[in-house]
This record gives C-alpha cells, sequence and structure tokens, in this order.
C-alpha cells in the first residue's frame, strides 16, 4: 500500500510537470492551427512621422507609420509574427550588429558609413530630400544657404544630416539632439534658428504649426531609404525583403503606407 502511495504521487508530480510545460513561455508562438509561430524582432526610431511614430488609439501607446506597415509585410511574407523596438536612432545599428533586433526599418538611408556596419536591402523610398525648417518670423533673415554662417541648426544625432549642414550651410553651428520632436522643440522655444530633417517630416510640423516655414535652398539628393540586416545576412532575410520591396513598388503602395500615416499624425 505504501510503495502504491509513492508511484500515485510520483505519477502526480510528473502530470504537474508536463501541464507547466505545456503553459510555459517561449521564443514563438502559435497560430490557430497550433504550428510555432517564430517572431521578426523590427528596430525602429519612432520619432519620424510619417515614417514611424506614437499614437494612442483607443486608450494604447501604438507606433505607426509607413515604414511600421513595410515590417508588417516584410513579417507577413516570411510567415512570422512581428515585433517593433524602439530605440533611439543612433544606436539601432549597433542593436542590429548585437542580435537584439533581426531587422532595421527606421527611415534609414545607405550610406558608406553604414554599410561597413550592415547590409541595406533595396531601396522601399526613393524620394528622399532635405528640408531647412526655420519660424516664420525669421523668412526675411534666412533666404540662402550662406546666410547660417554662426547660426544654430538643430539636426538628429546619427542621421546624415549633421555631416549635410556642415556641408552646406556655411558656417552653422549643429545642435545635434536624440528625438526629432526635441529638434522642433528647441526651434520653437528659439533655443536654435533652423532645424535640417527629412523633407516629409519637416513638412509635417509646418502643417501642424503657423509659426514654421521651409527655406527654399535644394540639397544634394541622397540614396533612398532600406531595410538592414546584419552584416551579409547571416540569418538569410534579405532575399525575401527584397522581394517583398519589389512587390510594393510595383504597385505603389508605399506611396499609399505614406499618405495615409500623414493623415494619421496630423490627427
Amino acid at each position: 500500500m505504501k510503495n502504491f502511495k509513492k508511484l500515485a504521487a510520483l505519477l502526480l508530480a510528473l502530470t504537474m510537470v508536463f501541464a507547466l510545460a505545456a503553459c510555459g513561455g517561449s521564443d514563438t508562438d502559435t497560430d490557430n492551427g497550433g504550428e510555432a509561430k517564430e517572431k521578426l524582432t523590427v528596430g525602429t526610431s519612432a520619432d519620424y512621422a510619417p515614417f514611424e511614430f506614437h499614437k494612442m488609439i483607443d486608450g494604447k501607446d501604438t507606433i505607426l507609420g509607413a515604414d511600421i506597415e513595410l515590417a508588417q509585410k516584410i513579417a507577413d511574407d516570411l510567415g512570422m509574427e512581428l515585433v517593433i523596438k524602439d530605440i533611439a536612432f543612433d544606436t539601432l545599428l549597433n542593436e542590429l550588429q548585437g542580435g537584439t533586433v533581426d531587422v532595421v526599418i527606421a527611415g534609414m538611408n545607405a550610406d558608406e558609413e553604414r554599410v561597413q556596419q550592415a547590409t541595406p536591402s533595396d531601396a522601399y523610398y526613393s524620394e528622399v530630400n532635405q528640408m531647412l525648417v526655420i519660424r516664420t518670423e525669421d523668412a526675411d533673415t534666412y533666404k540662402a544657404a550662406s546666410d547660417f554662417d554662426g547660426v544654430k541648426v538643430a539636426v538628429q544625432a546619427g542621421t546624415i544630416f549633421p555631416g549635410v549642414a556642415e556641408e552646406n550651410l556655411t558656417g552653422c553651428e549643429t545642435l545635434i539632439l536624440q528625438a526629432v520632436p526635441d529638434i522642433f522643440n528647441n526651434l520653437i522655444n528659439g533655443k536654435c534658428d533652423a532645424a535640417l530633417v527629412d523633407g516629409n517630416v519637416g513638412q509635417g510640423y509646418i502643417d501642424a504649426n503657423d509659426g514654421l516655414v521651409a527655406v527654399d535652398i535644394e540639397f544634394p539628393m541622397v540614396d533612398g531609404m532600406s531595410a538592414w540586416v546584419q552584416k551579409d545576412d547571416p540569418k538569410g532575410l534579405l532575399e525575401s525583403i527584397n522581394k517583398s520591396i519589389a512587390e510594393i513598388a510595383e504597385a505603389g503602395t508605399y506611396e499609399q503606407w505614406l499618405a495615409e500615416a500623414e493623415e494619421q499624425s496630423a490627427e
């Protein structure tokens, strides 16, 4: 009888172990069919409307934008679950190299320095331009690139814009900040005199603020925006990513996402 009780207790313990194992956490999720679904972690810097930005939806802080739609398309085509990780722009490629994210999608252009650290996809958006934004009250003061000698121009850390400012705005002083909202807060509050940003981003702030205007200065064109994977693509993601990009390029889908995101960010 005593041995029977011991056997019963052992069987009960084993049953509990298997039950707990079945309920335990995992790096994969299961879909309705019960099959494990791997996660695709995409790093972005969600301060860059209309490409990626935060918005409260039904009381929940949600990351939206054209780049997020692209990330979802890429994840769906890979048969993976999308996970978005919001990271400071100037540390995105470090996170990618360290393996804490699988892909970076953050309105990031392919320049010589970046391609030494990571591998870019084909460009998914090529109409990239720079915009110099000032306060409306200064429109008669700043009209040409030569007017910015000694003038403080705010730019985002880790982007191409510090170099663009120094190369094109003669003698300017760059104020390097982490996030785009900080750049425009500084501009509106008089802590700098201009902001150099992507044209879509700058136009969004101008539309939302009557006191801001763009300076009519043309800057050199830069390479289009790409998704980024680890150097030489050790996870084998790039082929599928480029296929997804080709599909949206043929259908004009990214431009549709961008227009929708511009409306969402303006609301």
